[in-house]
């Protein structure tokens, strides 16, 4: 299917009489989303546009002069009048040929037709320069979004709406996602299809939550979360390593208090939210060792001092 448009500033940004024609993002990506062809009329003198431009002239007028002396007191009744002057138009027959515009279109051009995306089209905003970590993802929008693993390293572009998000490299979509709900930090979405294989696995997953479980409830319900709300069991597997090495910088309790707190803020904390949170609380207790330590009641030196 293709459109033939006028030359609109909003949707073409050049036409030049030789050479390339450039649209608009948006309005290419509403073209493509639609499986159609935008082709912009051609400049000055333009003459793809006639049979259209006839067309649309007899069904406007067919319309207006049907209605001119009516009055309407809803937008309802109004769309309802157009509706049946524009049946009443297209069912009137031909002068020189048999049938008419609608019995044309059941037989000839209905069939030619495809079915509308579930989803509307919806204008996408975009944010470049993600890069592709070492586990096959990006990091966006407080999320993550896989990627196939022969991008890792490489530097990529996202388009995104309030329903999807979709990955380019080199101006080709390589990625596309549901975007994950608004309040969700730290989550992913995750194409087993792209991770590379076989999976690193530093460790097992049942290891990992059972050394999570030895530290406290705490750190055991974050690993716990981790694991379940990933759609491929070793994703989280890396950064459960890291959290639960936290235990071996500070201590297993201290590791404990800090996902106590950061569970508070967060349904799925970062690990730096927890690394955070367990060096303040290093440093908390660091202080009142210290001045429980240097407690003075005062200098008491004795007569003998004095002597």
């Amino acid at each position: 299917m293709k459109i033939v448009c006028d030359n609109l500033k909003t949707g073409v940004v050049s036409h030049p009489k030789k050479g390339e024609i450039i649209l608009n993002d948006a309005y290419l990506a509403l073209g493509e989303y639609y499986v159609t062809a935008i082709m912009p009329t051609g400049i000055k003198k333009p003459k793809q546009k006639a049979s259209v431009e006839g067309s649309a002239g007899k069904i406007a007028t067919a319309v207006i002069a049907k209605l001119r002396n009516e009055i309407f007191t809803s937008l309802e009744s109004l769309n309802s009048a157009i509706r049946k002057a524009v049946k009443e138009y297209n069912d009137r027959p031909f002068q020189k040929r048999d049938g008419s515009r609608s019995t044309v279109f059941n037989t000839q051009e209905k069939a030619y037709l495809r079915a509308l995306p579930s989803v509307p089209y919806e204008v996408c905003e975009w944010s470049y320069g993600h890069k592709v970590g070492r586990n096959s993802h990006i990091s966006f929008n407080k999320g993550q979004y896989s990627v196939p693993s022969r991008y890792i390293g490489c530097k990529v572009d996202v388009k995104y709406n309030s329903h999807l998000v979709f990955v380019y490299y080199n101006r080709s979509e390589i990625a596309g996602h549901e975007i994950l709900p608004k309040g969700i930090v730290n989550g992913v979405r995750t194409d087993e299809s792209h991770l590379p294989f076989p999976l690193k696995k530093n460790k097992q997953a049942e290891d990992l939550i059972d050394a999570a479980r030895e530290i406290g409830p705490n750190a055991f319900e974050l690993i716990r979360r981790m694991y379940d709300e990933a759609k491929v069991t070793e994703q989280p597997t890396q950064t459960v390593v890291a959290i639960l090495a936290i235990a071996d910088t500070f201590m297993p309790d201290i590791l404990e208090a800090a996902c106590k707190k950061s569970l508070k803020q967060y349904h799925m904390p970062f690990y730096k939210t927890v690394y955070k949170a367990a060096e303040n609380l290093n440093h908390q207790k660091e202080l009142e060792k210290f001045k429980e330590t240097n407690k003075t009641t005062g200098i008491v030196r004795g007569a003998d001092y004095y002597g």
